[in-house]
């Protein structure tokens, strides 16, 4: 699922049809160290009170703690740099084979050394989302190195047929997610599937990987003694709609009726089509 960087350039349609293949990809080398720094000054500054939507928790037996921010953008200025003067609307772009691309929302995600316990087990990122369509995509940049043994794993081509299981609950997958939506499918036993083909890669900072709302993926504890960090942006193509109904307010528009487009000043359109004569 790797995409190496000295054939960055030839390889990049490459790197989409494995993308549309497998549901994920990783390219190499995808953000460089000047916008690097600037996510990390992003960091600071949503750590020290920056970012309005901040949740740090310890569990119980951790010696690290394990934070996360959502649409931090709006308030940290260094994230809005890196999302709208980066060439990363431009990397991610082709990937949603759209005329268009939208800004749903950004993601910092520490596992601090120690945070063992702070697992994510298997989901997919659209069965959170009150959003209809398949032009979905999470671009996720390490900003540490990252062993296999702390690596995200991705079910491969399980996003291929577009059914949206029901969400699972991070805290404690024998409970019920608060916003589930029962008509769903419960969540396949992928680590006892004999068939499954799973998926994963050490990365370095700025490696990136880009996969499809539809695709399951998990994540193990962070056992190392070194942080583990990553800056992930979520967008959207021109099939997907809004769907008016009960998730978490990340993710609500209330200016938004269901069947309308994503689109508005809490989801900015970042790429129109362009049109060259």
């Amino acid at each position: 699922m790797t995409l190496e960087a000295a054939s960055f350039s030839d390889a990049y349609a490459e790197a989409i049809e494995a993308y549309e293949c497998d549901g994920v990809v990783c390219l190499r080398k995808a953000v460089s160290a000047e916008w690097l720094t600037v996510i990390e000054q992003g960091i600071s500054d949503a750590l020290s009170g920056g970012s309005a939507d901040l949740d740090i928790v310890q569990i119980k037996g951790d010696t690290g703690r394990f934070s996360f921010s959502s649409q931090a953008w709006r308030e940290v200025e260094p994230f809005r740099r890196f999302i709208f003067e980066s060439p990363l609307p431009d990397l991610c772009w082709p990937f949603l084979r759209s005329q268009t691309l939208t800004l749903f929302y950004d993601f910092l995600l520490i596992k601090e050394a120690g945070s063992n316990s702070a697992s994510t087990p298997w989901h997919q990122d659209q069965a959170y989302y009150p959003l209809q369509g398949r032009k979905i995509i999470n671009c996720w940049t390490a900003l540490d190195p990252i062993p296999l043994e702390t690596a995200l794993r991705f079910h491969r081509g399980s996003h291929a047929d577009g059914t949206i299981y029901r969400a699972v609950n991070f805290a404690d997958v024998e409970q019920n997610y608060k916003h589930a939506r029962f008509e769903r499918p419960v969540t396949p036993d992928i680590d006892h599937d004999s068939d499954a083909v799973i998926l994963s890669a050490a990365m370095e900072p700025g490696d990136m990987l880009i996969w499809n709302g539809c695709t399951f993926h998990s994540a193990p504890g962070n056992t190392l003694n070194q942080r583990r960090a990553a800056f992930s942006i979520n967008w959207t193509g021109d099939d997907v709609t809004y769907e008016d109904v009960p998730v978490l307010e990340t993710y609500r528009d209330p200016s938004l009726k269901t069947g309308e487009r994503i689109e508005g000043e809490k989801f900015p359109l970042v790429r129109p089509m362009v049109v060259t004569v």
